[in-house]
């Protein structure tokens, strides 16, 4: 999905083609008999990394909305997003971990400016084949990322590498989650 940009109530334009859609290449080297391979990430990005739920009070010309849903365009998220591009390409030096449901999450933990905080980046990720991709694609949608409010549990459930998640999206298989 190509977001269109957010024009705010002063006629300032937000854009957002840094959440466009992208690809990269990953290598996974040759493990416990398989060969090394060379991964094809694409990387789409959901409408929850730039908005929040629509809470009374919001401006209303702060509405974003797609076929889906109607939020409100959160400029502190808005901001965040701009690393979204570097995060996704380093997935495979960073930590993973199960989140809710069938998405995972990274944490990072500093800020553009090199300030604390707790960023959450919530994604999912299965294979991804036709279209002349190949055997060996995958589809990473980064469903949500915002800042985690410190007076709530971790959302991380158990730790897991990006190259375990590749290898378990490639063979269609389900990476075992950890038990509560």
């Amino acid at each position: 999905m190509r977001w269109r940009p957010h024009t705010d109530k002063d006629g300032k334009q937000h854009p957002l083609y840094h959440l466009h859609p992208f690809r990269y290449e990953v290598v996974m080297p040759a493990k416990d008999g398989r060969p090394e391979t060379v991964v094809a990430v694409h990387v789409g990005f959901g409408m929850h990394c730039f908005t929040k739920k629509v809470e009374k009070g919001d401006d209303p010309s702060n509405r974003y909305a797609d076929d889906r849903e109607e939020r409100t365009f959160d400029f502190e998220r808005y901001e965040h997003s701009k690393r979204l591009r570097t995060i996704a390409r380093e997935l495979q030096q960073r930590q993973c971990a199960f989140a809710k449901n069938e998405n995972f999450v990274c944490l990072d933990l500093t800020d553009a400016n090199g300030e604390r905080l707790r960023y959450g980046v919530f994604f999912n990720i299965k294979k991804w084949a036709g279209q002349g991709r190949g055997d060996n694609a995958v589809l990473l949608v980064i469903q949500s990322a915002y800042c985690l409010d410190p007076k709530k549990p971790d959302p991380c459930r158990g730790k897991i590498r990006f190259n375990v998640l590749l290898g378990h999206a490639l063979r269609g298989t389900t990476p075992t989650r950890p038990k509560r």
